[in-house]
């Protein structure tokens, strides 16, 4: 039931030709001084940088090519020259307060910086290693839910936009702006398979390699070796660079078209993302200061600090997920549909006079969703209000509604004031990022002391205090 909003807005879009936004409010944070940074790997050469195109968003891009990424020395040049513009960038965002945002075209392009930053972490040139650090922060961010510091053009406009081709031809750049921009007057498909023609990724054509590149390349070797003037080298040079300008340069400007777009007025604030930009300027602050303090970033993760970051990577998801429901108006819409969100009617609540002065209050709610997800015992919150809840005494289905009765956990004075008949929503509990620490914090103490599993000594035996149940199936059913 989740994926019904998302396949009638691709029915939609396929059946008008074009893109439909899905959402009416901003899915991300767009920093202004983010940078838009296209990297071009050689065709075999995974980890190669053959290509760069960088410059701040709306800026026109500087642009170096390394002529023959093989050779290491020409390699680490193009590296060099790219990392004082990041360390620059770094430092910017260090003295403000803020975070680096780093935009790339695709998810391939967000990979292929991601394993270029740990292969130049473990090089021998420490300003190679510095820029490979600088990079890490990037990459290790963005497995991470409602990071902001390294975003993909398609995942961007994907979370806005919803088109009439399968998801996966969504990572095609061109095409996905071909979907939210048509040509008028003209076949979307078409137009579409022009728009691929042109790549959008890292790796470049193969009949672009054969036929342009390759011959170049040989050119530029075979004057360097036999020993031609410096004139005749540069030139030579100077036609790989043309070469890769012709593809960088689309590749950079689509990625440039899409932060426009998504920066534009029609999509309204989402308070979700003021958390959110917090977070991740806390993070990047954090990440800086270990830099100064000398600490290295591993290749592989020892045991703790891998369950520490798992913690944290959960957490994350659950916080994102909990505050886009609260801001999100999309979000909160889907959320009704898969039965994450509980909308119910209030239909009855009683005070309960438990001793002198203490009360409790018990609630009655009706709801017409026939996909939720409840359990007794469950703990939900409001959605509006996030400092009351109420825990699930019993949920019965009759004929067409769900019928659920709990009791108040938190904001008894709020509950005095409630009446009959008025429509809330309920969720999980409001995101708390800072909360994190106290996660990692009882993580820490649980990985101190190793668990019975996982040694030589087994735990004492427990006397059983109550009486076994007559029937097991019975007892455990009623846990259900």
């Amino acid at each position: 039931m989740g994926d019904l909003v998302n396949v009638v807005a691709r029915l939609r879009a396929l059946q008008h030709g074009e893109a439909v936004p899905v959402v009416s409010q901003r899915q991300l944070v767009i920093q202004p001084h983010a940078r838009v940074l296209t990297l071009l790997a050689m065709a075999g050469e995974d980890t190669s940088v053959h290509a760069v195109a960088l410059g701040r968003f709306g800026d026109a891009p500087l642009i170096n090519i390394c002529p023959d990424p093989r050779r290491r020395d020409d390699q680490n040049d193009l590296l060099r020259w790219l990392l004082p513009y990041i360390e620059a960038y770094y430092a910017e965002c260090r003295a403000s307060g803020t975070f680096p945002q780093i935009w790339v075209s695709s998810a391939g392009a967000l990979g292929h910086l991601d394993t270029l930053a740990d292969r130049l972490r473990f090089t021998d040139e420490p300003d190679i290693q510095r820029l490979g650090n600088l990079l890490t922060y990037a990459g290790e961010r963005s497995p991470i839910a409602g990071q902001q510091a390294l975003i993909s053009a398609t995942a961007a406009l994907r979370a806005h936009y919803a088109t009439g081709q399968q998801e996966s031809e969504d990572e095609h750049l061109g095409a996905l702006l071909t979907w939210i921009e048509p040509p008028p007057g003209r076949d979307i498909f078409a137009s579409v398979a022009m728009a691929e023609e042109h790549p959008m990724g890292v790796k470049t054509d193969p009949r672009f390699d054969r036929n342009v590149l390759q011959p170049a390349i040989a050119n530029f070797h075979e004057a360097r070796d036999t020993g031609q003037p410096d004139a005749v080298i540069g030139l030579y040079r100077t036609r790989i660079q043309q070469s890769l300008e012709s593809v960088i340069r689309p590749i950079y400007a689509a990625t440039q078209r899409a932060i426009a777009l998504l920066n534009e007025t029609r999509w309204r604030p989402n308070a979700g993302m003021v958390e959110l930009e917090a977070e991740e300027a806390r993070v990047f602050q954090r990440f800086m200061i270990d830099r100064d303090g000398g600490f290295n970033l591993p290749y592989h993760d020892r045991p703790k600090a891998s369950a520490m970051k798992i913690v944290a990577r959960e957490k994350a998801v659950a916080n994102v997920e909990a505050g886009m429901l609260r801001n999100d108006h999309a979000a909160r819409e889907k959320g009704v549909v898969n039965g994450t969100v509980l909308r119910a009617q209030l239909v009855d609540i009683v005070e309960e006079r438990v001793r002198p002065r203490v009360f409790e209050y018990h609630i009655e709610l009706s709801s017409h969703q026939d996909s939720l997800h409840l359990r007794r015992g469950d703990v939900l919150w409001t959605l509006e209000d996030p400092a009351q809840s109420f825990r699930i005494n019993d949920v019965q289905r009759r004929g067409p509604l769900t019928w659920i009765s709990g009791t108040i956990l938190h904001g008894k004075n709020a509950a005095k004031r409630m009446v009959a008949g008025v429509t809330l929503e309920f969720g999980p509990k409001a995101p708390n990022w800072e909360g994190i620490g106290n996660e990692l914090g009882q993580m820490s103490v649980r990985l101190a002391n190793e668990p019975w599993t996982h040694g030589d000594t087994l735990p004492a035996a427990t006397p059983v205090i109550r009486p076994r149940p007559a029937s097991l199936l019975a007892a455990v059913e009623q846990l259900t």
